[in-house]
């Protein structure tokens, strides 16, 4: 066994049957703790892979000499992005990560201080070794955020570009309908003007109804675009969309409490974009009588709630089904640092919660 600071680099990091002791340890840890990592068979393959790969990152940077103690292969960084992004798939948060990072720490350093120091490391020997697996790790997790962050903000563009096309169909849908239902109409009145003038009036009435629908959508629609907290509070855009977006046979009870108007741009514009998005999902899939919505800033939190009586849905089934609408919503909470939660049953209405903590911002 080498005592030397600098000589257990140039040595083999662990054997096979310490990599399969290392392994093994952590793998059964993360399942006695519940960790989601291990909880689907194609991550904790990927985990499993990345960790041997880490083993390989040990002592890489300075042997290529780039004066760090830890770089990683091609190979590990193409794993770390892989895992990332089958993590970010799963909806599983990158704390997840730093908790099994930690883990992994506290299982691997003994090991290889016994495995490639022995009994005689020096002090200075095992600090080395410890800062050496302090950085690969740290390495991996940098990696692993990265990826999450760029997998959230790909899903955020998608979920914009969802929005574009949703307009759009409404355009060529309800707009393009109406128009070309108040175009025939005025071409019917051609023959009849002077044949049936009743007949023409009637046609004509239609083709009056037919354009001031037509403009009502485009009204509604322009207002979406136009409705941003960019140069208005959330609180004024919100009330805004409920003036336009509510029958007026569904009840709407909206309450806002603490400093709304002092939300930091970006918190309040993805606020806005979420509950529209719930009031919206309410409207369309449940059938209320009754919304209520509520906002608050307390501290250093943003809390809001979305509320209907309507019918309800069966929310593991959803779920499981990668609800689109859901599915955005935590992404979009989770990009802010913080969370979305979903309480509904058949019959008995939906709650939309989000919660986001301001400290950061």
């Amino acid at each position: 066994m080498v005592s030397n600071a600098a000589d257990w680099k140039t040595r083999a990091r662990l054997s096979p049957a310490a990599r399969a002791e290392v392994a093994e340890q952590f793998f059964r840890r993360l399942g006695s703790v519940g960790s989601p990592l291990v909880s689907e068979a194609s991550l904790s393959e990927l985990l499993s892979r990345q960790v041997q790969l880490l083993l390989n990152d040990l002592g890489r940077g300075d042997a290529a000499g780039n004066g760090r103690r830890s770089q990683p292969s091609e190979e590990s960084l193409r794993g770390a992005a892989e895992f990332s992004r089958r993590r970010a798939f799963l909806e599983i948060h990158p704390t997840e990560t730093v908790r099994a990072a930690g883990l992994f720490y506290e299982l691997t350093l003994p090991v290889l201080i016994r495995e490639t120091l022995g009994e005689g490391a020096t002090p200075d020997a095992a600090l080395d070794l410890a800062l050496d697996l302090h950085d690969a790790v740290m390495t991996q997790i940098a990696l692993g955020c990265v990826g999450y962050i760029t997998f959230l903000r790909e899903k955020i563009h998608s979920s914009h570009r969802d929005e574009r096309r949703r307009i759009a169909r409404d355009l060529h849908d309800r707009v393009s309908h109406e128009i070309l239902v108040a175009l025939l109409s005025t071409e019917l009145c051609d023959g009849a003007l002077t044949r049936d003038p009743e007949l023409a009036r009637t046609r004509l009435k239609s083709t009056e109804q037919a354009l001031r629908e037509a403009l009502q959508v485009i009204s509604e629609l322009s207002g979406e675009l136009r409705d941003s907290t960019t140069n208005t509070d959330l609180e004024r855009s919100l009330k805004q969309f409920l003036e336009s977006a509510i029958p007026q046979d569904v009840r709407v009870d909206f309450a806002a409490t603490g400093d709304i108007g002092g939300l930091p741009a970006p918190v309040a514009e993805e606020l806005y974009y979420m509950l529209r998005e719930a009031i919206r999902n309410a409207l369309r899939h449940s059938a209320p009588r009754h919304i209520r919505i509520t906002l608050r800033v307390s501290g250093l939190l943003v809390q809001a709630l979305v509320s209907d009586d309507g019918r309800g849905f069966d929310v593991r089934t959803a779920s499981r089904a990668r609800h689109d609408g859901l599915t955005s919503l935590r992404e979009r909470s989770e990009l802010l640092g913080g969370k979305a939660r979903v309480h509904s049953a058949v019959g008995r209405g939906t709650t939309v919660g989000v919660s986001i903590p301001l400290v950061n911002w």
